[in-house]
């Protein structure tokens, strides 16, 4: 990566316009079926709020969450957290994150609650994701035998 790369790079939210290029992503980084990708596409853009780093037109990751009961419970769920392969070990997934939780926090306060959870369910076996929520202030608190098809889950909460 050279400066030029990482000045370029621009966190925003995830548009209508941005479905051919959440359709790349997909295809190019979980698998290459089209009728999923399009799916998935379709989730982050309309289901959830997604936020996605891009630059040049490539994305280099992708934030998604939703909020959980009401506005006066301050409370997050933290659907999905991804980093394009080219740009893993870059900052992405932090500066993702920190995006996420300014944020969120404007979110609340514009109708007058504060954030005050924001949890995601995790694979137990994702070491990687382990050492990131830990060294982003989370804090594991549980874990669910099965809850994933061929995985345990740890859920992951970080209080503000």
């Amino acid at each position: 990566m050279n400066e030029g790369d990482f000045l370029d790079k621009i966190i925003r939210n995830a548009t209508e316009k941005d479905m051919d290029i959440l359709v790349k992503m997909y295809l190019d980084e979980v698998e290459n079926h089209q009728q999923r990708a399009q799916q998935f596409a379709k989730d982050l853009i309309y289901r959830f709020k997604t936020n996605i780093c891009v630059s040049d037109k490539n994305i280099r990751g992708t934030i998604t969450w939703d909020t959980r009961g009401g506005l006066d419970d301050g409370v997050i769920e933290l659907v999905g957290l991804g980093t394009s392969s080219n740009f893993k070990r870059q900052g992405i997934a932090r500066d993702l994150v920190l995006s996420l939780i300014n944020e969120v926090k404007k979110y609340f306060s514009k109708a007058g609650y504060k954030l005050r959870v924001i949890y995601l369910f995790m694979e137990k076996s994702n070491n990687m994701g382990e050492l990131f929520y830990n060294h982003m202030g989370f804090r594991k608190v549980s874990e669910i035998p099965s809850f994933y098809p061929n995985n345990d889950a740890v859920m992951w909460i970080k209080y503000f």
